[in-house]
Order: structure tokens, then sequence, then C-alpha cells
């Protein structure tokens, strides 16, 4: 079963984009293990990214994209975070 959750995809957009800093952002789903091609990432896999930013990840690839940023740790950051601003 993957976790789905409003409330996380939520924060996620209220962040800033996690490679310029943009403002506005979308929900990017980061697939972390061999889901399989097609399938959704769990919400908890979420980063946030502009819009520009989403494209560019895409279009040259993540292993690319993602060269620069230990983006495991970027997530449990983000996770870790969200969870301190709910208290649970």
């Amino acid at each position: 079963m993957m976790y789905r959750s409003k409330s996380y995809l939520e924060f996620i957009r209220s962040r800033p984009c996690l490679m310029c800093g943009a403002p506005e952002t979308v929900a990017h789903h980061e697939p972390l293990g061999s889901a399989g091609k097609g399938i959704k990432a769990p919400d908890s896999h979420c980063v946030p990214l502009c819009a520009y930013c989403h494209q560019l990840a895409h279009h040259i690839g993540l292993k690319s994209f993602w060269r620069r940023h230990d983006i495991k740790m970027e997530i449990i950051k983000l996770l870790t975070k969200y969870l301190e601003e709910k208290q649970i």
C-alpha cells in the first residue's frame, strides 16, 4: 500500500523549491526504490520543486538532476520538519 497524505502534499507545496528557492512549487514524487515503471512514489517521497526545475528534472533525468544533492537526506529533512510542525 502506498502512503498518501493531502496534508503532507500541502506542506511540500508550501516550501520553496529545493533547487533554486523559488516560492511557488509543485510536489515532485521522487522514485527511490524499484516500485516499477509508471508507479507513482508515495507522498512521503515528495520534494518541492518549482515548475521549471520539475520540468528540468524530467528532461535531463533524475540521476543528473540530483548529482549535487543527497535526495534521501533532503526527504528525511522534509519529513522531520513536517512532523515537528505537526507535533506528532
